[in-house]
């Protein structure tokens, strides 16, 4: 069985295909080759002189079987079952469950860097309203393919697997999103033009894209906010995206689109008296 994984990994390495595809392979050959086992227990039993080795054959062929069949209800089922204990055994082995625990907690960070356009004190802070149109949100998702394709961003859940996963939603009682928390985008500015403000992001300064407008600043309509009060972009937030939660048979996977949430930082505008 073991040099039929080994050879069956040999000749996956040389295709682009996921681990959860390679896991799907691998468990129809252990499965077929945990058969081969049994046909040894059962020969073994047969005469006497070899009954000691059929039923530690036969103990391994139930072993192996325990775990083949939790690899087929996780691989090809969304479902979990109460008796699993391969996280013991992955801790056994010398799994890390510290990095296990700092993924699980990067899932539901508030954001998932700190990049920022300043120092700025909460109370400096203010939500807002965005709206975008058909071209922002297309150039809001290329943006995305780049951040995605520089490595600055991972859609993957950390690399947790769907056990994790639902750990994390059963824990938060929210949806898990596939970034993890909102994501910070690397370079964003404000821009008045033509009595809009609209929000330019992207990779750097070079690469600015037009993601979005700002309609309202905390309760008052973006024009009265400008008027008042000198205003900054202190962060632009990623988010949306895939992300799953709990249903009634596992994990259900959502989809949304990707939109941007703006905090800006304020300050009142110097009062300018006029001579008498």
């Amino acid at each position: 069985m073991l040099t039929a994984l080994d050879v069956l990994n040999r000749l996956l390495s040389y295709f682009n295909i996921q681990d959860k595809a390679k896991g799907k392979a691998f468990t129809v050959v252990a499965g077929a080759a945990n058969f081969y086992i049994l046909y040894l227990a059962i020969t073994c039993l047969r005469y006497p002189g070899y009954r000691i080795k059929g039923v530690l054959f036969l103990l391994l062929f139930l072993v192996l079987l325990y775990f083949v069949v939790l690899n087929v209800i996780y691989y090809y089922t969304d479902k979990t079952v109460p008796f699993d204990i391969s996280p013991k055994v992955e801790k056994l082995l010398g799994g890390n469950p510290e990095r296990m625990k700092e993924a699980e907690s990067a899932l539901t960070r508030q954001n998932q860097s700190g990049a920022a356009s300043g120092l700025f004190a909460d109370q400096q802070l203010l939500p807002t309203t965005v709206i975008s149109s058909d071209a922002q949100q297309q150039a809001l998702a290329a943006l995305v393919d780049q951040l995605v394709k520089t490595g600055a961003l991972t859609l993957n859940y950390q690399g947790l697997d769907e056990r994790a996963v639902l750990r994390v939603a059963q824990h938060s009682h929210k949806p898990v999103s596939a970034m993890g928390g909102p994501f910070d985008l690397p370079y964003f500015r404000l821009s008045q033009e033509n009595g809009h403000l609209l929000v330019y992001g992207g990779l750097n300064a070079l690469q600015p894209l037009v993601l979005g407008e700002i309609t309202q600043v905390g309760l008052m309509p973006v024009k009265q906010a400008e008027k008042d009060y000198q205003l900054a972009a202190a962060h632009v937030f990623l988010q949306g995206g895939e992300s799953k939660r709990p249903g009634r048979a596992g994990l259900l996977t959502e989809h949304a689109p990707y939109t941007i949430s703006v905090q800006v930082a304020y300050t009142p505008r110097p009062k300018v008296t006029t001579p008498q």
